[in-house]
């Protein structure tokens, strides 16, 4: 009797322990939400085939068959797609705690790029720092006002460079971008990064431009992160070496600030011309350095002409295509503005239909289609569906 009590307490302990398991498993998987729906996907890959050369276009497509809200597996990366604006609001308003992480891919983790960057940046109160500096002390309404004849400078002269240039093909795309990086480096270090004929700017200019072209290269590490050390594209390794020539170039005329300013004693008599360098290197005392100074102005001017230079060159494009519409554009500036006079930035509010125009460019062809991808912090429910934690 007592040998066989010694056999049956623990098994029936283990026969305990295991329909406690099993009973378990079958609560949380039931109170488990489903993901939204999505196409199959392959082996490995996953939807990554469906994107295609226009993963915008393809996106919405999809859209159309599976909802507003779509799970696609990219390689080994969930990812939810949102495509409505009252999706959009669940996620970037009503829980935006929860998805204000960010899905970092591999290129911008060269030299440690995302940790001092405000667009890939993670949520936090450095972050919140860098997003305030930004907003409230470079891009004030004021601000940028008073700094309205350091952006005029730079597009005089392009068109001073059009005029002589007429007859001549001309490269719209370029000289718009180059225009553009003029305009926002003239109100943030009161120079043009872009001159011919200085080979450090030269060089410089390069160093942005090609970064920002190769980041939005397809990386296969953005889907398996495994393969991120071997850099297999060679994306990371050549980011790096766009990112510190960039950076050699910031920190000599960082460098060279500082010294003129220890040699004036600040800004003295020319407190009314002070740039975005100059207010950044007095925020120091707020826990503000150099790297994070280098990071911001870096930021600040790849974000600001690229994105400008391919929004006016489909401008150009599609009035072209539409004479009429150019037609009724030019007749609007006519009115308004006459041709005695330049257009000037205080004529645009009364330019409606030059608005709309932009506004229509802006849908048809936009210079971002598709947002730096969010990230969920936490396991969350939206729409009746299950969002697990570090979906993107």
């Amino acid at each position: 009797m007592d040998t066989r009590s010694a056999y049956c307490l623990p098994l029936l302990v283990t026969t305990v322990l295991l329909l406690f398991s099993v009973l378990l498993i079958w609560r949380r998987k039931k109170k488990t939400l489903p993901l939204p729906p999505g196409p199959p996907g392959w082996p490995l890959v996953g939807n990554l085939l469906l994107l295609g050369e226009k993963p915008n276009e393809s996106l919405f497509a999809l859209s159309r068959q599976y909802g507003p809200l779509m799970t696609l597996s990219l390689g080994m990366k969930t990812t939810v797609v949102v495509s409505s604006p009252s999706m959009a609001k669940e996620f970037l308003k009503t829980h935006d705690q929860i998805f204000s992480g960010r899905s970092v891919i591999q290129a911008v983790k060269a030299h440690s790029y995302h940790k001092t960057s405000v667009i890939w940046g993670q949520y936090g109160s450095y972050w919140r720092k860098l997003r305030r500096i930004s907003t409230t002390e470079l891009m004030s309404a004021k601000k940028v006002q008073a700094l309205q004849h350091l952006r005029r400078e730079p597009l005089l002269e392009m068109i001073q460079l059009l005029f002589e240039g007429k007859g001549k093909s001309v490269n719209i795309f370029h000289t718009i971008l180059h225009t553009a990086l003029n305009m926002m480096s003239n109100m943030m270090l009161s120079t043009k990064v872009f001159d011919t004929e200085n080979p450090d700017s030269v060089e410089f200019t390069n160093a942005l431009t090609s970064w920002a072209k190769l980041g939005e290269k397809p990386n296969f590490a953005d889907f398996f992160p495994w393969l991120g050390f071997l850099d297999l594209q060679g994306v990371s390794r050549e980011l790096t070496a766009y990112l510190r020539r960039a950076h050699k170039f910031l920190d000599a005329f960082i460098s060279n600030r500082l010294e003129t300013r220890s040699r004036e004693g600040g800004r003295g008599d020319r407190e009314a011309e002070k740039d975005f360098l100059d207010i950044l290197l007095e925020l120091r005392a707020d826990d503000l350095t150099l790297i994070d100074i280098r990071a911001l102005l870096f930021e600040l001017l790849m974000a600001g002409s690229d994105t400008t230079g391919a929004t006016v060159e489909w401008a150009m494009a599609e009035l072209i295509h539409r004479p009429h519409i150019m037609k009724l554009v030019q007749a609007e500036v006519d009115q308004v503005v006459g041709r005695n006079r330049r257009v000037e930035e205080s004529d645009i509010e009364r330019l409606p239909y030059l608005h709309a125009v932009v506004k229509e460019v802006l849908r048809l062809h936009p210079a971002g289609p598709l947002l730096i991808p969010h990230r969920a912090e936490s396991s969350c429910e939206v729409a009746g569906f299950g969002i697990p934690k570090h979906t993107q």
